[in-house]
């Protein structure tokens, strides 16, 4: 399904505040699209990130109903709730785990209370350990957590 503007401006929003609260960490910002024309962006910590180096990616979009359709037949307005989601690297996880984390909570911290507020579900992907993080790694078996705000979410959604 294609971008919403809602999941433009709820996107541009999110990606502003987060600029704020991890620019001393993961500093430079990326913005970008998925297949789909959700939009994209990759913090990281320098201009080329690679595995190993700290970067988050995050991408909106919406859920949509599938073959909705208007009381005169033709394709229905979609107003929907959205998914934010987010790519991680796998930390180091061999039989001595004397590696420090890639993230650490002062990147993460943020990220996560900021997904948590705008009211959508929220999707944790990750890839292994020495695999940049990307949009594209956004699949089924890199999926780790969903979260949904069980109180409130559709009226403070932003």
């Amino acid at each position: 399904m294609p971008t919403t503007a809602k999941a433009l401006a709820s996107h541009r929003e999110l990606v502003d505040i987060l600029k704020l609260q991890v620019a001393a960490t993961l500093p430079v910002a990326t913005d970008s699209y998925d297949t789909n024309g959700n939009p994209v962006t990759t913090f990281s910590a320098d201009a080329t990130p690679v595995a190993g180096e700290k970067v988050v990616v995050i991408r909106t979009a919406s859920i949509g109903a599938i073959g909705a359709l208007n009381s005169i037949g033709q394709t229905a307005e979609q107003f929907s709730h959205h998914v934010v989601a987010i790519c991680t690297e796998s930390n180091f996880a061999g039989a001595t785990d004397n590696v420090a984390d890639i993230l650490t909570p002062v990147e993460l911290l943020p990220v996560i209370v900021e997904l948590g507020r705008k009211g959508s579900y929220v999707e944790w992907y990750q890839t292994a350990n020495a695999t940049v993080p990307s949009a594209a790694a956004m699949i089924a078996a890199n999926l780790k957590s969903t979260w949904r705000d069980l109180y409130w979410n559709v009226q403070k959604a932003s």
